[in-house]
């Protein structure tokens, strides 16, 4: 996430634009009737796993039509095509993480949070009854992935809040992916394994079947909540948008957060049904959706009034990575809401 070109607009553009988005909240017929006209039908691009049935119902309940005919959702595949789709300006909304959309923001990719929608999919799967606490994992093999990004930080902070030195209480041994973790702890590599969602009920599901004893054993975001003393919850996945498309169609970024607040809800009220929209588009199976909905901590907020829980979680990225983020935390212009 090194090169980004600049996104050519000045802070009293962008405040402009905060100030019709939320115009627009208040009385959108007199938005809509000053907006102009999306030039081509916009595409909600969500992550490649569960949290994604927010943004696949928020699109599919016909609630953004108003503002923008035609809304299309779909799925960006790997990281490197979220940062082309940025850098190119081919992405106007999309789901990200936290982390990263402050690191696209600082390095001038034009990019504002609007929301958070999950907080809170990590967790330490375990075959041995006795593991329950971070201090439990004294002396144990770990098995986990994406080194130095946020999961591997979070960890990280998680063993050093308990007393426990990552580098020498623990052995740590990274693979590529979580996707990949899963077969290597189900055979056998490791104590524990760290996995965020879906994968983590994947694991589960795959152990059903193969008669495997693992449950989750450890709640990383619980951990979390217990050090900062603000409950579980880490602000880790929600909706950004490019600050062109923010500055063109407040409107329609207002309707868009609007449709995924009632999005969430319905969610929740409907799993299954939730898990069979989303696995149209992704490549992931329905009762595998379903089943790892309730463990994702689905809420949507918008950034602004998440920002204290954004910020802190920032701070505690920052102590062992500044880098993450882009070497500072975002400014005001950052906070959707």
């Amino acid at each position: 996430m090194s090169f980004y070109p600049s996104a050519g607009i000045d802070r009293r553009q962008v405040l402009r634009g905060l100030g019709l988005a939320g115009l627009a909240a208040l009385n959108p017929s007199l938005a809509l009737a000053k907006a102009p006209a999306l030039a081509e039908p916009l595409t909600l691009w969500g992550i490649p796993a569960s949290p994604s049935a927010v943004f696949a119902r928020a699109v599919a309940s016909g609630a953004i039509e108003a503002a923008a005919p035609g809304t299309k959702f779909d799925v960006w595949k790997s990281t490197d095509q979220m940062r082309a789709g940025i850098a190119t300006g081919a992405f106007k909304m999309f789901a990200t993480s936290t982390y990263a959309a402050a690191n696209f923001h600082n390095r001038g990719a034009g990019t504002v949070m609007v929301n958070v929608v999950t907080w809170g999919l990590l967790y330490v799967m375990a075959r041995d009854e006795s593991i329950a606490t971070i201090e439990d994992l004294a002396g144990k093999h770990v098995l986990l992935s994406n080194k130095n990004e946020a999961p591997d930080l979070l960890f990280r902070l998680v063993l050093g809040w308990a007393g426990l030195d990552p580098d020498k209480d623990v052995t740590l041994d990274y693979v590529g992916s979580p996707g990949e973790a899963v077969p290597l702890f189900l055979a056998g590599r490791g104590d524990v394994a760290l996995l965020h969602e879906p994968a983590a009920t994947a694991a589960l599901m795959r152990a059903a079947k193969a008669n495997v004893p693992i449950r989750r054993a450890i709640d990383i975001t619980e951990a979390y909540g217990k050090h900062t003393g603000r409950g579980p919850k880490i602000p880790q996945v929600g909706l950004a948008v490019s600050e062109d498309f923010l500055e063109a169609h407040p409107e329609v970024v207002a309707a868009v957060h609007a449709a995924t607040v009632d999005a969430g809800t319905w969610v929740l009220e409907h799993q299954q049904e939730a898990g069979k929209l989303t696995a149209k588009t992704l490549t992931l199976p329905a009762p595998l959706i379903a089943k790892s909905l309730p463990f994702i901590r689905l809420s949507v907020a918008s950034a602004k009034d998440a920002r204290e829980d954004i910020e802190l979680y920032f701070d505690n990225l920052m102590s062992l990575n500044p880098a993450i983020v882009g070497g500072k935390k975002p400014d005001d212009s950052f906070y959707w809401g």
